[in-house]
This record gives C-alpha cells, sequence and structure tokens, in this order.
C-alpha cells in the first residue's frame, strides 16, 4: 500500500512539473509538497466517498446534498488535473471549495452533519500548507459564519433542521466550544511549524558551517600533503646533496689510507673522518626514511630470501663493533634450514635488527648481549635482543617510539643519533604484519622483541 502511494505520489508530482516549476526554497518548498500529498488524499478518499454519499442522498431525495457533493468533487477534479494552475491557484481553489462545502451542509444538516468536521480540517490543513496567516483567515470565516447562522437563528429569519432538539442557548454553547476547538488547532499548527522552521533554519546553518568547517579541513589537509610533500622533496634533495660529498670524502679518505701508513696520528685522523662521514649517511638515512614512513611514501618490496643466513650476517658484520667493549655478544639461532626461507622486505627485517642491536650496543658499557631468532608459530618469525645496558625507566616505554624522542640519561652516548631509530622500526614492523615490544629491568637492561609474518600479507601463510 506504501509502495502505491508513493508511485501515485511521484506520478502526480511529475505530472504537474512541480521539481521544474517550483522556485520556492526552504519551508515553502515543504509547504507545497504538503499540500500536494492533502490534495492527493482528499481527491482519492473524496471520489471514493462520493459514490455512495450522492446514492444514499438520492434514496432520501435529498437533491441538495447530491447538488452540493457533485459540485464539490468536480471542482476537486478540476483542481487536481488542470496543469495550467499554478500551485498557489490550486491552494486558493482548494481551500475555497472546502469552505463552501463545509458552510453548505452545515446550513444543510446542521450540527448533525460532517459540515463542522469539514470545517474544523480544512482550517488546520489552510493552516498547515498556507500558514499561519491564512489559517486565521480560515478561522475568521469559521466565526463569520457561526455568527451569520446564530443571527438568522435568533431573528426567526429561516428554521434550520439542527435547531430541532436545542434551544438558543445550548447552540451558542455548542458553536463557542466548535470555534474555541478551531482556534486552539490553529495557534498548535502554527507553532508547530514554527519551532520546525527553526530547527530547519538551524540545520540549515549547522550544514553550512560543517560544509565550511570540511572545506577549511580539506584545504588544511591539502596544505598539509603539500608541506609534506615538500619536507619529503626536501630531505630527499638534502640527502642527495649532502650524500655525494660526503661519499666523494670517503672515498678520497679511503684513497688517503695508502700514504703515510706509518703515521699513527694521519691514520686516526683518516679513520676518524671515515667513521663520523659514515654517521652522518647514517643519519641522512634515518630522516629520510622516516620521512618517508610518516607521509606513507615508504614502499614495500617484499622477495624470498633466507632468514638464517641473514641474522648470521648481522651478527658478525656488528660484532667488530663490540670488540673494544668488555661485552659479551651472543646469537642464539634457534631456526633450522628447513625453515629458514620466508618471503617479506629483506631490507626492512636488517634495518629493525640493526637499529636494535647498534642500540644495545651504544647503551651497553658492560655485561652481555644476546641476539635470539625462532618461530613461535606456523607464518611467525620472532627476534629479541636482549642487552645488560642502562635499561629505561617504565614511564618512558611508550615515549621511546616517537621520532627524535630520546631518554634523559647521564651516559654520554645517549644523546648521539637521530632519535629516529625505534621510531622506524616500529613502523617498520607494523608494515610487515609484526610488533615491536619492549621488555624492560632498568636494573639488567632492556629486552626488545619483535615479530614479522613469513609471508608478507599472506594470510593463508603460502609456502614458498
Amino acid at each position: 500500500m506504501q509502495k502505491l502511494w508513493f508511485r501515485y505520489r511521484k506520478w502526480y508530482i511529475n505530472y504537474i512539473e512541480f521539481e521544474i516549476t517550483n522556485t520556492n526554497k526552504g519551508l515553502e518548498y515543504f509547504r507545497d509538497k504538503l499540500f500536494i500529498s492533502i490534495l492527493l488524499l482528499v481527491n482519492f478518499f473524496g471520489v471514493l466517498a462520493y459514490i455512495p454519499s450522492v446514492i444514499v442522498a438520492y434514496i432520501n431525495f435529498e437533491m441538495k446534498l447530491v447538488l452540493i457533493n457533485t459540485l464539490a468533487v468536480s471542482v476537486l477534479l478540476f483542481v487536481v488535473f488542470n496543469r495550467s494552475l499554478s500551485l498557489n491557484l490550486k491552494k486558493h481553489i482548494f481551500s475555497g471549495n472546502l469552505l463552501i462545502l463545509s458552510t453548505l451542509l452545515f446550513i444543510n444538516n446542521g450540527l448533525s452533519g460532517n459540515g463542522a468536521l469539514i470545517l474544523l480540517m480544512t482550517t488546520s490543513a489552510v493552516t498547515l500548507y498556507s500558514g499561519k496567516k491564512a489559517g486565521f483567515f480560515a478561522f475568521g470565516y469559521a466565526v463569520l459564519m457561526y455568527a451569520c447562522v446564530l443571527i438568522f437563528t435568533k431573528l426567526g429569519y429561516y428554521n434550520f433542521v439542527h435547531t430541532t432538539g436545542y434551544n438558543f442557548t445550548e447552540y451558542v454553547i455548542i458553536s463557542l466550544n466548535n470555534l474555541l476547538f478551531n482556534l486552539i488547532l490553529v495557534f498548535s499548527i502554527s507553532f508547530l511549524i514554527t519551532q520546525l522552521h527553526k530547527a530547519l533554519l538551524n540545520e540549515n546553518k549547522l550544514q553550512k558551517e560543517l560544509i565550511v568547517k570540511h572545506n577549511n579541513a580539506v584545504a588544511a589537509r591539502n596544505k598539509a600533503e603539500q608541506s609534506e610533500q615538500l619536507k619529503s622533496a626536501f630531505l630527499a634533495n638534502i640527502s642527495h646533496e649532502i650524500g655525494t660529498p660526503m661519499y666523494s670524502i670517503l672515498g678520497t679518505t679511503d684513497l688517503l689510507k695508502d700514504y703515510n701508513t706509518e703515521d699513527n696520528g694521519y691514520q686516526k685522523s683518516l679513520q676518524l673522518i671515515e667513521e663520523n662521514g659514515n654517521k652522518l649517511l647514517d643519519i641522512i638515512a634515518d630522516i629520510v626514511n622516516i620521512s618517508k614512513v610518516e607521509s606513507g611514501l615508504m614502499p614495500i618490496t617484499p622477495t624470498a630470501f633466507n632468514v638464517k643466513t641473514c641474522v648470521e650476517e648481522i651478527y658478525t658484520k656488528l660484532k667488530t663493533e663490540v670488540v673494544e667493549k668488555d661485552i659479551d655478544f651472543t646469537l642464539t639461532n634457534l631456526i633450522s634450514t628447513n625453515e629458514s626461507l620466508i618471503y617479506t622486505d629483506k631490507e626492512k627485517v636488517e634495518g629493525v635488527l640493526n637499529h636494535l642491536v647498534k642500540n644495545a650496543i651504544k647503551y651497553t658499557e658492560k655485561g652481555s648481549i644476546n641476539i635470539k631468532c625462532h618461530l613461535p608459530e606456523e607464518g611467525i618469525v620472532a627476534f629479541e635482543v636482549k642487552d645488560t645496558g642502562i635499561g629505561i625507566p617504565k614511564d618512558k616505554f611508550r615515549s621511546i617510539f616517537k621520532a627524535f624522542y630520546q631518554v634523559d640519561t647521564d651516559q654520554k652516548n645517549a644523546l648521539h643519533g637521530s632519535g629516529v631509530g625505534l621510531a622506524i622500526s616500529k613502523a617498520y614492523t607494523e608494515m610487515l604484519g609484526g610488533k615491536l615490544s619492549l621488555k624492560n629491568n632498568q636494573d639488567s637492561g632492556s629486552t626488545f622483541g619483535f615479530t614479522i609474518c613469513t609471508h608478507w600479507q599472506c594470510p593463508e601463510k603460502r609456502k614458498t
């Protein structure tokens, strides 16, 4: 039934070309659509009730009712199906038709008929689709009609049917009650429409404010993206501009090692240049990488490689850095040869492991550093770097993973580096489907652990 009604209403809106010809905005637009709904409902039920009412009136020889109903339905059909009439003119004719119909029925049948009910309905409907002013006009018409009937009844000019059984005082009370109820409806509907109008205006205002805020947010986002792109381009350019001469300096330094080989001071100076040059290159690389991570431009390049061999190579390379320190540097590799082939981004795995081990070396003056790797479950490889260094306070556990953050400490080495190693490591592990975590006992150093998926972005864990 609801679908039929919507189709009927949609057909009529297209029939009168409402969306094309209607220029009203806001509340008037909704009032017009409400009038269309009321018009269609009255048309449907009016025509439906016309035939039985006319038949009954004809049987009872009430030809006046036949004529009144026929004229009212004819005007109604004229208003509904005449496409040349504007919507405002349709409203005036429709309202006038109902007012005249209610008056004629009231005069003919009095309080025993439905004239008073139609008048009440008309006043309410006019207030809904034409506004408070039109509603009060319809109410004034009702007052005038009741007053005329009272006057004619009092003067005895006409013997109304409805006066039978009622004295004049009772009729006055009934009339006043009807008018009072009519007035209350007009005020109630007017108040409701006014509040709805205010709510609609507030909603439109909020929508405009939201649109403005959305546009500002989009502009800010575009500006931020542009700034991020400029920052990435700047860092990439700076990396190239600084890296190129640094490689030349390091290359020249390597060539100079062949001269004055017996001069220890000369060779130490060259070694100092080489070590600090490599540190500077590492810092530049870290800054560029964290910039790519934050801007979402860091690519993932998965390949198949032997993780056991990869870890052993990193251990061998970094072992030379702890020779001068009294540190026990060990590797516990629990990955078997048959399970060592994985598919993920090798460069990022090496980067995370390098950062964690170098941090352990930097902050450990004595004791031990242990690298451990194993397969805790199918499709997951886990790494652990444990040291007996200075440790990390528990209230700094989350802060250390922020870019450019360094824990306050008395150790001089703590101030070395860019402060982005852990931030990059955390981002890399999450990109590879894993997690970086910290277990810490400040008295016995730190333990960092991270996991990665052995088959990157492969939930079914396909075997290569």
